[in-house]
Formats: C-alpha cells, structure tokens, sequence
C-alpha cells in the first residue's frame, strides 16, 4: 500500500477520534478546518481540470457548510444573539451560493473568497479564551435544564 494511502488512513482516523471526543467549541474548529481544506483541494482540482476531484471536494464542501449553518444556536429573546445568528447564516448562504458558482463556472474566484472569509472566522474562533467558551457552555446548559419537559 502506499505512503499516501496510510496517510489518509491515520488522518480520517484521528478525525474520528478527535470528533468523538470533542466539545461543541472544537467541532465547530474541526468543520472550519475541513471547509478550508475541500476549498484548497477543489481550487486545485479546478486548476488541473479535474472535474470529478472538484465535483467531490464541493460537494464535501457544501454538506460542511450545511453542518456549519445548522450548528448556529442562539436566544431568540436577545437580539444581540440574533444578529449574530443572522450574521453567521448570511455568511453560510453566500458559502454556499459561492461554491455552486465555482462549481457551475469552473472558476476559483469564489473559492478564493470563501477562503479568505472561511480563514478569518477560523482564526476567530481559535482565540476564543477558555473562559468564554467554559461561560458560553453554562449558559447552554441553563437553557437545556430550562427547555426541558418533565413527564
């Protein structure tokens, strides 16, 4: 088997386990980290005319940005919460318009901008102090106890 082969083996394997312990915070690292990398790989797919690489590197592309527009949580009674949120699906709507263009069009223009955004919301996230994320998880649990229904 070759190098590249195992490879790819130890890094969809230490994915899974990364993923199978993870918190919400580092999930959402994980998905940045692999948008990023599809893009990277479905502009070079383009730049070669590989039309079958690009096609399955957008289509991993667009299902991480599905994941991503479907992990924004929020407190539909704080409208700083809901900007937010709004802000973040806008962003996953031109993710996604963005990637059908490059696809349909053949170009990497689009890529280049998902990168560029898709590259400073990573870095974002990556400083985010661990005592937000440790308040950001609190408040999620009270709203979890709160939402909960006693049978």
């Amino acid at each position: 088997m070759p190098a590249s082969t195992y490879l790819r083996s130890y890094r969809k394997n230490g994915l899974e386990t990364d993923l199978a312990v993870a918190d919400g915070h580092r999930v959402i690292q994980l998905l940045y980290q692999g948008l990023i990398d599809c893009i990277i790989r479905a502009k070079a797919s383009i730049e070669n005319k590989d039309i079958n690489q690009k096609a399955k590197q957008i289509d991993k592309a667009l299902k991480i940005v599905a994941g991503l527009d479907t992990s924004v949580m929020y407190d539909p009674k704080d409208p700083n919460q809901v900007k937010v949120a709004k802000n973040f699906k806008n962003l996953y709507a031109v993710f996604t318009d963005r990637l059908m263009l490059a696809s349909s069009k053949l170009t990497t223009e689009p890529l280049d901008e998902i990168l560029n955004y898709a590259r400073q919301v990573k870095t974002a996230w990556d400083q985010i102090p661990e005592s937000a994320k440790q308040e950001g998880y609190a408040m999620q649990a009270q709203r979890d106890n709160n939402n909960q229904t006693t049978y």
